[in-house]
Order: structure tokens, then sequence, then C-alpha cells
């Protein structure tokens, strides 16, 4: 028998909550019209709006709005129903951002708009047809119409929303099999269905997964939150807070209702506590607010293992990470390691990183674990750490051997990443040598200062090769550590060797041979030939930097027969390089070539693909000093294929100055220009002053000659000024060579007359003398053009003088030819003469020669 009983009527606007402890009608969204009748129930009413309220200070997702909506505006359009899982971590806000839309988008649902929270992170999420039995009474069905049986609910459930275009907001759903049945199938209808997971296995679903706020939003929110306005230290403050909150909006909103309730809490004293990293979780604690809290409701959802991963990557000593750490961390195969980290991405406690397969953790999710893993002993830590270590140390060599063709030491098999090709070791190298150059305190900090100055010896040579300089730092001041701790006066050497090469690097060559001196002397002193080898090798490449060639000579001469001698063959490449380099450097370039083509033969030989690849460049130099340039250009871009391959930007930035050069020299000037630019961004992405530096100068010489003279002018300047607050003399004297005839094309042929005199003046002190005579052939040009005869033959003939014995034929029949011409229109027959004979001569030992300068002929 059905009892007459009051019976509240609402008409209007309503708002039931339909889940958590909501247990009967919340009417709000006034005016309402209240009648209590006694009698029969009364009929469904048209349009239930069970919702929430909306969210009063709601900021910024402004794409992601749209995203939906205009899901939801496709739909209507095809009459069919939409249904949009929106997923994050726990407390991105993916439950205000549906409120919000679902306010946003209530009058385009003649039908109603109701709202379940499924509790999916309960221990018992609600079952399906516990939710269609709550939202089939906030539609008015009479209970004794609703049946009992759990099937047939959901039968009269999908038969009733099937009638009507509604939005169902279905908030924190477990998973797919709880969601699937309560989709709405309606013309018009949408849903809405929030989530931890991300739902992949729903069907025909448009899925939007919710990031943490950018910062201008953070600002705002706290802003709109707190009421303030933020100005100069105000607005610093509240960045760091927002930086701090990891921009989670649940911790902004913890950190902003702190100093709302806090009158004398200040943003700058909440900065400072949550600075405090080891209590930053509970600083985010505010009533019944607490991230701890909510991370905690997703990690007790976790398997064993998984709860065990997440714990364990806490220990990943860098930002991101794959599944190779993570089997090390873990003690597991690569194979659960994937299945782990797929299952954490699944449940938004780890994150996708921006390269496939790896993930990395958000700052606050990073801080969970790492509380969840301190309850491990510390024998347990320690082991975890030292596998991490072991993995990182193997792999790198392995990863070396394939870069460099040096060091096969014998791995065994299980130990380390699975390297087996250059692609692979580079993959390897680009993902995992900042945790690797990371982990390095670490091990020192388990006490083994020789684990430590092995791990940075696999990683000096690594970092060298791909040019991570930074990264390179670290690592020799890591290994100096762990030497000195050790007490190994070699390693120590090997570990100041790479501190002299990384300054050579950067030419601050006064730090380079004060280190190189200092290795070549207790190399001296220990009688160990091959550390006496090394540190020659790089005394004599350090006394050619600086114009001293004639000092260097015997240091590298004494390393080619060490390293000879002990068969060391990656070494003796080197060594042959910087011969080779040093006698192009004086004129004898045959004696140059031959050096090259032995050191390339090795470097092939012994695969040291990186070393085949910078000889291929100097090669390439040469032949372009000799007028080669379609050889030169060949050369250049397979050692340009290489670097690229091997990911070295200094090397790759390298070719793209040297190939800029060759293609100009052929009056290519536009394809020239497009490489320097990009030499420009890409040195300046690497915070190479220096490279940035040489790129502006160089593209200076090529927009003078496209006829961008204004344009060449300032790129000159700036060059300049750079390489002048760097203190890089020589590479000032060059730049300041490549502005001559921009100043002569300004009508400044006096200063640029008094800057090619600096230019020589500095040049000829590093005993650079084949620029001295470039910079005389670039005025005896200019002044020719301006048919100042005199001066122009002037300069010819000193430029001949200068580069005596010293030049490539090639430049030196340009400086014959300027000659020539100068001195047959200024009418000095005699020195025409002469400087005809020395032409004749030039052509006669390399008749290719002739070829290139076909204006000679009529001189």
């Amino acid at each position: 028998m059905r009892l007459n009983r009051p019976v509240v009527e609402a008409r209007g606007h309503a708002s039931v909550a339909v889940g958590g402890d909501a247990a009967g009608p919340i009417l709000v969204n006034s005016p309402v019209q209240i009648r209590v009748l006694n009698g029969p129930a009364p009929q469904p009413t048209s349009r239930p709006v069970l919702l929430p309220p909306d969210v009063p200070d709601f900021v910024g997702r402004a794409s992601d709005i749209e995203t939906i909506e205009d899901a939801a505006r496709k739909g209507h359009a095809s009459g069919a129903p939409t249904t949009v899982v929106v997923s994050g971590k726990p407390g991105v806000g993916k439950t205000s951002l549906a409120v919000h839309l679902a306010h946003r988008l209530e009058g385009r649902h003649p039908d109603g708009v109701l709202y379940a929270d499924l509790r999916g992170v309960d221990d018992e999420p609600a079952s399906p047809d516990e939710i269609a039995l709550r939202l089939l009474h906030a539609c008015d069905v009479p209970a004794d119409e609703i049946p009992a049986d759990p099937y047939a609910r959901l039968d009269a459930y999908r038969q009733r929303v099937a009638q009507r275009a509604l939005l169902i907001i279905f908030d924190n759903a477990a998973d797919e099999k709880q969601v699937r049945p309560l989709l709405p199938s309606g013309v018009g209808s949408t849903a809405i269905v929030t989530s931890r997971s991300r739902m992949a296995g729903l069907e025909s679903v448009r899925t939007l997964d919710l990031d943490t706020f950018p910062t201008h939003t953070s600002l705002a929110f706290l802003a709109k939150v707190t009421g303030d306005r933020f100005e100069d230290g105000d607005r610093t403050a509240a960045l760091s807070v927002a930086d701090h909150c990891g921009h989670l909006p649940l911790a902004l909103r913890i950190a902003a209702n702190r100093l709302q309730s806090t009158p004398r809490l200040t943003m700058a004293a909440l900065a400072c506590e949550l600075g405090n990293e080891h209590d930053r979780l509970g600083a985010l604690e505010v009533g019944d607010l607490a991230v701890r809290k909510a991370f905690n409701l997703s990690y007790r959802k976790l398997g064993k293992g998984c709860k065990n991963t997440f714990r364990k990557l806490s220990d990943v000593p860098a930002t991101d990470f794959g599944t190779g750490i993570c089997a090390a961390l873990t003690g597991s195969g690569e194979k659960h390691a994937a299945r782990a980290l797929r299952k954490l991405a699944e449940a938004n406690l780890v994150e996708p990183s921006t390269a496939p397969g790896r993930y990395r953790f958000h700052d606050l999710l990073k801080a969970f674990a790492r509380e969840k893993a301190g309850k491990r002993t510390r024998e347990e830590a320690d082991t975890d750490r030292r596998r991490m270590i072991l993995w990182l140390r193997d792999s790198a060599l392995r990863a070396q051997s394939h870069i460099t063709g040096t060091f096969r030491v014998e791995i065994p098999d299980g130990s380390g990443a699975p390297l087996s090709s250059l692609e692979a070791a580079t993959l390897w190298v680009e993902q995992e040598l900042s945790n690797a150059v990371a982990a390095l305190p670490v091990s020192e900090s388990l006490g083994s200062a020789r684990d430590t100055a092995t791990l940075a010896l696999s990683l000096g040579v690594l970092c060298e090769s791909v040019g991570r300089w930074s990264d390179w730092d670290t690592v020799c001041d890591a290994g100096l550590r762990a030497a000195v701790g050790a007490d190994k006066v070699g390693l120590e050497a090997v570990f100041l060797t790479s501190k002299a090469n990384l300054a050579r690097y950067r030419r601050d060559f006064d730090e380079a041979l004060s280190h190189a001196t200092r290795v070549y002397e207790q190399a001296r002193v220990s009688r160990e030939p091959l550390h006496l080898a090394g540190a020659a090798n790089l005394l004599g490449c350090l006394k050619m930097d600086i114009g001293r060639s004639e000092e260097g000579l015997p240091f590298l001469r004494e390393s080619l027969e060490i390293y000879e001698e002990f068969g060391v063959r990656h070494e003796v490449a080197k060594v042959l390089y910087n011969l080779g380099t040093m006698h192009r450097a004086s004129g004898d370039t045959d004696t140059a070539i031959e050096y090259f083509e032995r050191d390339l033969a090795v470097c092939l030989d012994t695969g040291d693909e990186a070393g085949a690849a910078e000889t291929l460049n100097t090669l390439a130099l040469t032949y372009s000093e000799l007028g080669r340039l379609g050889k030169a250009e060949e050369l250049q871009l397979k050692a340009l294929a290489t670097f690229s391959k091997i990911g070295n930007p200094h090397k790759v930035s390298m070719i793209f100055n040297d190939l800029a050069i060759t293609l100009r020299r052929q009056g290519r000037y536009e394809e020239a220009l497009d490489l320097h630019t990009k030499d420009v961004e890409l040195c300046r992405g690497e915070g190479n002053a220096s490279g940035e530096a040489l790129a502006h100068s160089n593209a200076a010489e090529v927009l003078h000659r496209l006829g961008r003279n204004r344009e060449a002018a300032e790129k000159a300047a700036l060059a300049q000024t750079r390489f002048a607050e760097l203190g890089d003399e020589q590479r000032l004297a060059q730049s300041m060579i490549s502005h001559i005839s921009i100043l002569f094309e300004d009508g400044k042929a006096e200063e640029a007359t008094e800057q090619a005199a600096r230019a020589t003046e500095i040049l000829t002190r590093f005993g650079q003398l084949k620029d001295v005579a470039a910079t005389h052939q670039v005025l005896a040009r200019e002044f020719g053009l301006r048919e100042q005869w005199e001066k122009s033959l002037t300069h010819a003939e000193e430029s001949l003088r200068v580069g005596d014995g010293i030049v490539t034929p090639y430049s030196r029949a340009v400086g014959c030819t300027l000659a020539l011409l100068a001195g047959t229109r200024a009418g000095r027959g005699e020195e025409v003469a002469g400087h005809r004979d020395t032409l004749r001569a030039i052509f006669a030992e390399d008749p290719e020669l002739r070829d290139l300068f076909p204006g000679a002929r009529e001189l």
C-alpha cells in the first residue's frame, strides 16, 4: 500500500548532489516555488538540473573548454551522443572543469543536466546499478517503478536516458567497466567523465588529458582567490609559491586558502615555508584539503608491484626515465618495468615525457614518492641506487664504444642497456646522459670513490663526443674529487686533462695551459709513458693555439712516438690530426694532407666516426685553401651528416660555419646566409657565445656580398663587441678582417685601414701569418676597386711577402693576380714582370689552378 506523504515539488532550477553523502534534495538557484502536497506522487518533472554550484573563482582552461564545447557542438549537429573523458593527475582540477562546463552547456540540453560522483578512488567504488538508481530517482522516476534486479535497473535507466537529450557528469570514475553501462545514447546527449585513469578502453570518446596550470594562470588564480594584486616583490613571492606548488590547482587552492584564513601569513612567508622541499607536502594542507591525501587515494589503488616501482622511481636523479633505469632500480626485467610504468601512467601518477616511451614525475608527486620510499631500510635504498649506477656506467661504456670506436670494454650480458649500434648509443646519450651525470653525487654519497671515478670516466668521453660542455664540467669535478679521495695521481691527471680540453674548447687558453702544464709535470715525475703521451699531445696543441707552434711541435712528436710504441691507435689518430693541423697552419699543405689521411684511415679502421668527421672537415678546409671548393663541400657534407647523427651541437655548429664559407666562396650567398642564421640559433640555444659571435661575423661578410651593407655593419659590430667581452683576441682580429670591406663600402677607408692594422698586430702576435696575408689581400682588393693602384699594389706585395712559404699556391696566386692588376694600372712594369713570372711558376706546379684565374691570362 502506498502511503500518503508530503511531497516537495520544485519548479525552476534546482540542484541535487547525487553522489557523495547527499541523501535528499538541495534547492538552489532561486527563485524556486515550493508547495507541500498530500496525495499521489507527482508526475516526473520535465527538466531536472542537478548540479553542484559552479566554481566562483574558476580561471583559465580556455583551450580545454573550447575542446569540449566543440565536441558537444559537433555531436548536437550530427544528432549523435557525445562522450568526453577528462583525465589527469590527482588535484589537477578535473571536477572543477567538468562542473564549470556543465553550467556553460546546461542551456543546450533541453531535457536536463545530471551529476553523479562514482567514488572511483574509494575502496569500494559505486556500482553502475547504484548510480543508475540514483539517476533514475533524480529524474523523478517513482521508487516502485525502479526494478530491484541490477540488470533490469540498468535497462530501465538506459531506456529512460535514451529518450532525452541530457548532459550527464560522471565524476571521479574508477574504470571503463564502471562507466560504460551508464553512457547516454539519446540524440543530442553529452556525457563528461572525469577520472584519474585515462579510460583508454572506452569506445568512441573524446579524451582530454588535463595538465597543470601555465604560470600566468597560476598567478591569476592566486590573485583571484586572495583578492590581491601582485606587484614587485609580491609577484615574485607569488611566482615562487606557484612554482613550489608545481602549478597544480589543488596545491594552489590550498596555498590561497591558507593565505585567506591566516591573516598574518604573507605570500613571502608562505613561499619560504614551501621552499623546504622535505616538508612541502605537510605545508600543503588546510581544513579537509591536503595534497598528500589526494595522492594517497590513487597510490593505495595500485598493486604491490606498481607501488614498489612508484617508490623506487623517486631515486631517478634527473627529470625523466624509461624502462631501463626503472628496471635497474627495481631489480626487475625491462618488460616488467614497462608494464609497471604503463599502469602508473594510466593512474596519472607519472606522466609521459616529451620523448616517446619515457615518463616523468610531477614535482609534488615525486616528493610524495620520496616519502613512501623513505620507509625502506638504508641497506635496501643503497642496493637500489648501486644497481642504478652500475646500469648507467655499463650503458655509458657501451655507448662510448659505438660513438668513439674506443674503450671496447667487455661488459657482461644483461648489464647496462643493450646498445647494438651508433643510432642506439646516440639515443641512449640523448635520453640518459642527464641521469648519469646527476647520479654522480648519488654515487659519492654511497662512499666509494672508486665507483664514482669509474662512472665519471665512462661519462667524460661521451660528454666530449656529443658536446655537452656543462655536463662535462660536472663530470670532471666529480672525477677529480673521487681521484683525490682514492689517492690516485694518475686518475687525477686524466680528469685534469679533460678539464684542459674543455677549457680549450671554450677558448680559455690560460686555464687550459695551467691544467696541461701541471699534468705534463706530474707525468714526467711518475714516468708513466701513456700519461706522458697524453699530456704532451695536449700541451703541443695548446702551444699551437696561442701561436707558438715551434714550441708545440716537439711535444706532438714525443706523444706520437709513445703512442705508436704502445699501439694505442685511437690516440695515434689524434696526434696525427694535430700534426696535420700544425703543418697546415705553417703552409706545408702536402704534409698536412698526408697526416690527415693517415689519421682518417685509423679513425675509419677503429670505428671512430666522430674522429673521422672532424678530420673530414679539416681536410675540407685544406682543400678549400687550395681552391678545390667542390671537394671541400663534399667532405663537409659527410662530416655534417655524422655529427648530426651523433648529436653534437658544437660540432654541427662548426660545420655550419665552415660549409657556409665554402658556399660563399662559390658565390652561393643565400645558402651561406641560411647556414650562418641556423648557426646563430644553434649556438644561442647551447650557450656558446663565441660560436654565436663567429656566426654573426661571417654572416656580416655574406650580407655585404648581397649588398645589404647596413645589416652587415650591425652584425660585424655585434660580433666584435662579443669577442671583446669574451677576451678572444684571435677571433676578434678575424672579425675585424671581415669588417674591412664593409667599412670601405660605407666610405670609411681610413677607419678600415686602422682596423686592419689592429687586426694584423693581434694576428702577428699569435703567429697567424696566413690570416695576416689574407688581411693585406682584402686591402689590396678594396683599394683596387677604388682605383688607388699604388696602395693596392703595396698591400698585394705585402700579402706575398708575409705569406711566403706558408700560404697555399691558390692563396699565393690570388696575391699575384692582385699585384699584377695594380702594377699594370700603376704603370710599374718591372714589378709586373716579376709577378707575372711568379704566377707562371705557380701555374706550372699546379696546372689546375690556371682555370680558377681566367682573368690572369689577360695580364
